[in-house]
């Protein structure tokens, strides 16, 4: 294998291994999941001198080619040939006898188990490997694991399996994915990779958002009309519904779809009051205004992922953003056609473009390069796609240090007003606030800092013009995160900036610093 492993990989396999080679990984996106499990099945393949057959489950159609070409990288082509890997999807059949076979789920579900037990029957063992296993506990995917009550106690112990993903505990995981994958084995969090550099450092914005006052008055009337519709929930449900509960939607869905007229009409009513409430905020005017707002603010270099959750939105945003930035910026969604979507990531990873707006379609699976900066325009409810877009931005590169990733919340609403729930301690994180009228940022940690800074300055007796040249370099500064750089690095950099606006930037940042320091 070309490769070296990085400990928490080794670890992972050993745990595994340990396990009889069965067992679900769960991984944070960008730390290596794909070559671990790589490894692992070489592992496997040394451990026993049996032949085995390797299938590969993946959700998407594009994960197809970046599977195969992770196989082909990893092995090097003197010891897997293209032709031993097979794919399986839509009209993509190839022969299931090649030694990796690589499927797409919604073709998987008519054909895996029988190819599996197939291979049982010519006397192979079987290493089974869920990619984003999380997709396969739902009622129609969970048909590719139909073989395993038809094997016999000598195939079961000739049958392996990996289960991969950030998040994997998901409605049917202890009754679905164990029995079929295994037990969850390893858990490997931001915090940790970070701290072990296997992904970047980053500093997150929770950046605090206002309705429009025409906004405001709907979102208040909708949410009047929401809590009127609850007060009678218990003449449907049987029980209080509270609309922070856990199975709250679960519950509503099912009502909807019963045959109980009422219910249903009900149900129905309360799911378009709250779906009418929460277009309102995912689509705040404001959002967009925001967005160009901070990029204006951010290096001009600086490579950029936008995230959100209306298409509608995301193309008004990139018709903005292109006539401010000409051919630096580039879309990406699901209503767009398939060369169209290929165009624009291939613009992106081959530096075409610097600025991408995705809606949705980028959460989960894609292998693009890493950006310095992302944008969440707007954000889902789903911790799941929280922590894929995370990812994204916290991909390893050599050419960055530390990762700048901005959330954006509606103030006074029911979006949460921090991006991930979960603590992770290595990160730093920072409460912004948009004042809109003003189109500035309230950034109170930094404002203190830079507030001293320009006192001691001021002090000097420096001439207007030398503390305005510095107030403008520390409000340049103010929503990137390179005044919490050690002092060195900035002075490195002060030193060899090539242009004298560059070189005051980083002087300004190293006042930051030091500053900050002596606090």
């Amino acid at each position: 294998m070309k490769m070296s492993l990085y400990p928490w990989q080794k670890e992972c396999i050993k745990a595994w291994i340990a396990n009889q080679g069965r067992g679900v990984v769960k991984v944070v996106t960008g730390a290596g999941k794909t070559h671990m499990a790589l490894a692992a099945a070489q592992e496997l393949q040394l451990k026993h001198n049996s032949p085995l057959k390797i299938k590969i489950v993946v959700p998407k159609i594009f994960m197809v080619a970046q599977w195969a070409s992770f196989i082909l990288d990893l092995y090097g082509d003197s010891n897997i040939k293209r032709d031993q890997i097979g794919y399986y999807y839509g009209a993509h059949k190839d022969s299931p006898n090649r030694p990796y076979m690589i499927y797409v789920i919604n073709s998987a579900r008519f054909a895996l188990a029988r190819h599996i037990l197939a291979d049982f029957e010519e006397g192979y063992r079987v290493l089974l490997i869920g990619d984003e296993c999380h997709h396969y506990a739902s009622t129609e995917n969970r048909r590719i694991f139909e073989f395993i009550p038809k094997l016999s106690p000598e195939n079961l112990q000739n049958y392996f399996s990996l289960g991969l993903s950030a998040t994997p505990h998901t409605e049917g995981f202890s009754e679905i994915l164990v029995p079929a994958l295994g037990p969850l084995i390893y858990t490997y969090g931001f915090s940790e990779a970070i701290q072990h550099k296997v992904i970047n450092n980053c500093v997150l914005y929770n950046i605090g958002l206002r309705l429009s006052a025409e906004e405001m008055v709907e979102y208040a009337e909708l949410t009047h009309a929401i809590a009127k519709s609850l007060a009678v929930a218990k003449k449907y449900t049987r029980r209080n519904l509270q609309e922070q509960s856990q199975d709250f939607f679960v519950i509503l869905k099912r009502l909807a779809n019963s045959s109980d007229l009422a219910a249903s009409t009900w149900a129905i009513g309360l799911l378009g009051l709250m779906f009418k409430r929460r277009a309102i905020v995912y689509e705040a005017s404001v959002r967009i205004e925001c967005a160009l707002e901070l990029i204006a603010r951010l290096d001009s270099r600086a490579r950029i992922i936008i995230f959100g959750e209306r298409i509608t939105q995301c193309n008004i945003l990139f018709e903005q953003l292109a006539k401010s930035y000409p051919n630096q910026v580039a879309r990406y969604h699901s209503e767009m056609g398939v060369v169209s979507k290929k165009r624009a990531i291939a613009q992106f990873r081959d530096h075409e473009v610097r600025i991408l707006v995705c809606c949705k379609a980028l959460d989960e699976g894609f292998n693009i390069p890493s950006a310095d900066v992302g944008i969440v325009l707007s954000s889902t409810s789903t911790e799941r796609q929280r922590i894929q877009r995370l990812g994204r931005i916290l991909r390893s590169s050599k050419s960055k240090a530390r990762s700048n990733l901005y959330y954006f919340y509606i103030l006074g609403s029911l979006e949460e007003s921090a991006l991930l729930p979960e603590t992770i301690t290595e990160m730093e994180e920072f409460t912004v606030k948009y004042y809109e009228s003003e189109r500035s940022f309230g950034h109170e940690a930094y404002d203190h800092v830079a507030a001293q800074v320009v006192r001691k300055l001021t002090k000097r007796d420096l001439e207007e013009a030398v503390v305005a040249t510095m107030r403008y370099f520390l409000q340049l500064g103010q929503l990137r995160s390179d005044w919490l750089l050690d002092e060195r690095t900035l002075q490195k950099r002060a030193d060899t900036a090539s242009e004298k606006i560059e070189r005051n930037y980083w002087l300004a940042m190293l006042s930051m610093a030091r500053e900050n320091n002596s606090i």
